[in-house]
């Protein structure tokens, strides 16, 4: 199912010291290659030049990202017909040659390059400054997340803060973990302060000042920073620009991706205006057979994460995932025996039941359903985290931002609860509000119960798919380096645990 070869960051990060020319910010399909030496002449190119990390950051949720951040872990169960690929992610026995590590590796250093050449080199470019400070701080945000994952994944890793344009600069070692963080704070920091609180027409979707403190809330909050982390979150509560939808399943409705009130950064599928780069992720999670076209049935919610839902919780049943019958907004019954029932019910969180080509033509790469990297009841939860673990409230109590979220869920809010139920309330909704949103890895991982966890599921696959594998852990908190990247830079080193 992978869309292109992977290469190691040796053999591509010198090639990426070029940028990008495009119609439009929503279009960002690249045109033209060009030089270094004849390009960084006009504010149209420093725009180009940006839009080309946007380009790259595409890629990077694309596929590998939500391999690592959902199929391996205990909320997904990879389904017969998913690849041997998806079945060790899901198993939890990759080793350091599977591929979305290499994937998120390379897409990471890949945007990271982009990012670079935009910060070495707009600068000299006699433009409006303050188009140029946007470009800028853009490009600040997309490297900063690109390193918020590479750290997040790897721990150590190579800190490029500058264009690689030869060979010589890539024989890199791993930088300390509170070097790299440095970096990602200071970029957010100089991105908050200096991007635009929206934008209009063909900007819109572009990164905003409320993006930045956003994922700075969310940097500071694995850091266990509490206090820094409870005031960005609550900067971004009390700048008024953002909301929850009343109702949750309008969160993935395409016609209102971007510009709906709770979401703050997402990544841009068009299969229309950018044929051939649509999103996959629903073609992957619908079960087989599904009315309206392609749907592949490679995974399902784990049976015990289903029974997580409260019956009037309206994030559950309905809206991540569904029972054979269900009757969708066409009136067709829909039915399936691929994926079984026993693996636990089939996802529908991603198809939008309001979208022609959702409902009816439905095929590989043409998919316009949008990856949410933040979101506003993301902000909330950070903020309730926060503030329960010691951070000082700036925003409201603890306890009224994850009301917010389960009272738009339809269940009942909490009182009164100690630190540690609420500690688990929080971290319980945080699982139910973003299945397969790309976070449930990392809020295992920060919160150090990832082996316990992979333990539980493959305890629970036991019971319910026998000889899928055995009861086991994982190695580490962290992830393995990709092992071609040791094999060409002798200077790394891998994550201890690993193979």
């Amino acid at each position: 199912m992978r869309r292109t070869k992977l290469h190691s960051v040796l053999g591509m990060l010198a090639a990426l010291g070029f940028a990008t020319a495009c119609d439009s910010f929503l279009d960002p399909a690249p045109s033209d290659v060009l030089t270094p030496e004849n390009f960084y002449k006009t504010s149209a190119d420093a725009v180009a030049a940006v839009n080309g990390v946007y380009e790259q950051v595409k890629w990077s949720y694309w596929l590998g990202f939500w391999y690592i951040s959902d199929i391996a872990t205990d909320d997904i169960i990879a389904a017969p017909r998913f690849g041997s690929d998806g079945h060790r992610m899901s198993n939890y026995i990759f080793t350091s040659t599977e591929w979305p590590m290499g994937d998120v590796w390379g897409s990471a250093y890949r945007i990271i390059n982009r990012a670079n050449a935009v910060l070495d080199r707009v600068p000299a470019i006699t433009m409006d400054p303050t188009l140029r400070d946007r470009v800028l701080n853009e490009a600040r945000f997309l490297r900063a997340n690109a390193y918020f994952n590479l750290v997040r994944c790897f721990g150590d890793v190579p800190l490029l803060e500058h264009e690689v344009t030869s060979l010589s600069g890539l024989k890199v070692s791993r930088t300390p973990v509170a070097q790299v963080y440095a970096l990602i704070v200071g970029d957010l920091q100089q991105a908050a302060a200096g991007l635009p609180v929206s934008y209009s027409g063909a900007d819109v979707g572009r990164v905003t000042s409320g993006a930045a403190r956003a994922l700075l809330a969310k940097v500071y909050l694995t850091q266990q920073d509490w206090t820094s982390a409870a005031q960005a979150a609550g900067q971004v509560m009390t700048s008024g620009r953002d909301s929850l939808l009343t109702n949750y399943k309008d969160i993935f409705k395409i016609a209102t991706e971007i510009t709906n009130s709770e979401s703050i950064f997402e990544i841009n599928y068009d299969g229309v205006l950018d044929p051939g780069s649509g999103s996959v992720h629903t073609l992957f999670s619908l079960p087989s057979g599904f009315p309206g076209g392609d749907a592949y049935g490679l995974m399902t919610v784990a049976p015990s994460l289903a029974a997580l839902f409260d019956s009037a919780d309206t994030r559950g049943r309905n809206a991540t995932f569904i029972d054979t019958g269900y009757v969708d907004a066409l009136g067709d019954t829909v039915r399936w025996s691929d994926p079984p029932a026993k693996l636990g019910p089939a996802f529908l969180k991603y198809l939008d039941e309001t979208d022609f080509e959702n409902m009816h033509t439905r095929a590989w790469v043409k998919q316009s359903n949008n990856w949410i990297v933040l979101r506003y009841a993301d902000v909330l939860l950070m903020y309730a985290e926060a503030v329960n673990e010691g951070g000082t409230a700036t925003a409201g109590t603890a306890e009224a931002a994850l009301n917010l979220v389960r009272v738009r869920a339809g269940i009942r809010p909490v009182s009164g609860l100690s630190q540690a139920a609420f500690r688990d309330s929080v971290r319980l909704d945080r699982r139910r509000e973003f299945v397969f949103e790309g976070q449930r890895w990392f809020d295992l991982s920060r919160w150090g119960i990832l082996n316990q966890a992979m333990l539980a599921k493959t305890t629970e696959l036991q019971n319910i798919a026998p000889g899928e594998t055995t009861v086991h852990g994982v190695p580490s908190n962290l992830l393995p380096l990709p092992q071609p990247e040791l094999d060409v830079n002798h200077n790394l080193t891998q994550n201890p645990g690993w193979q």
